[in-house]
């Protein structure tokens, strides 16, 4: 039996132009990069890149690394061997600034009958079908809510609301400066 080659292939991370030059040697399926409503650097460039290629577009870490869900907590809480001990979006100032967001983000969710991490995933599935973000857990239960997200119609104002709570994305950066990915 012979194995054929895939006709299309998926990347991780790339920057727009990483993402035409692969796209013009293997045409590119998807790519997958962190993306929601506190991590919004894709916006400019790379979602638009995707799009330009016709290139599906999965969000990881949706729910912002647990930041959008009932169980954040500051830095110093959190286990030494956990990277959100060390995530500057976890601590200080950062930490209180997020937390408001999030604390106005669960109103918004509340006077829609849902949860933040619902609200966060209907926000992303509302910027096009093209977008289909990944979210972790550990739950069945957790599946089933975020599953639900696909039901919530946000309306415009609802997407204003949101935009004005988090225009920017996160205090704090995402990554420490070694770390932090340019995009090519």
């Amino acid at each position: 039996m012979r194995i054929r080659p895939l006709s299309r292939s998926a990347y991780s991370s790339a920057g727009p132009e990483t993402l035409r030059r692969a796209h013009g040697v293997q045409p590119v399926s998807v790519l997958q990069t962190e993306y929601f409503l506190f991590e919004r650097g894709v916006e400019a460039e790379v979602l638009p890149a995707a799009r330009e290629l016709g290139v599906g577009f999965v969000p990881y870490s949706p729910l912002g690394r647990g930041f959008l869900t009932s169980a954040v907590k500051p830095a110093e809480h959190y286990e030494e061997d956990n990277f959100r001990r060390h995530d500057a979006r976890w601590k200080g100032e950062n930490y209180r600034t997020n937390k408001r967001a999030v604390d106005r983000l669960n109103e918004l969710a509340a006077e829609k009958g849902i949860t933040a991490a619902q609200l966060a995933l209907a926000w992303l599935l509302a910027g096009g079908q093209d977008i289909v973000p990944i979210p972790g857990t550990r739950t069945a239960t957790r599946v089933e809510e975020n599953l639900a997200a696909a039901d919530v119609e946000l309306t415009e104002a609802d997407l204003a609301r949101i935009n004005e709570i988090v225009p920017d994305g996160a205090a704090g950066p995402r990554y420490t400066p070694e770390y932090m990915p340019t995009w090519v």
